[in-house]
């Protein structure tokens, strides 16, 4: 039983370690652009996307294989998306879809 406990234990403390790591970054979106367009970030952490203008039904964000989209944020609004797994992710503003972005996965 203490084996079993002991173990529940520093399974948890691993767990918590790795949440106190994990990094939050934000994108400014707005008419036709994203600030920055690109980052980089590590496995874990969570992107937080800022619409900071009006916009008649909001400003949405895509990604380009549709691995996440946003609802329509309307000005003032933010939206959040954590990336678990390294790699590539394009995406853009699907009101605005030559504003584009790229984020990066360690």
């Amino acid at each position: 039983m203490w084996r079993f406990l002991l173990q529940l234990f520093i399974f948890g403390l691993a767990f918590f370690a790795f949440e106190a790591f994990a990094e939050d970054t934000e994108i400014k979106v707005g008419h036709s652009r994203l600030d920055p367009s690109e980052v980089t970030i590590s496995a874990g952490d969570t992107v937080t996307f800022h619409n900071e203008d009006q916009m008649p039904g909001g400003h949405s964000i895509v990604a380009d294989d549709g691995a996440f989209k946003s609802p329509a944020l309307a000005e003032g609004d933010t939206w959040s998306h954590t990336f678990n797994e390294p790699g590539t992710h394009h995406f853009h503003i699907g009101e605005h879809p030559d504003a584009k972005g790229t984020i990066t996965v360690n």
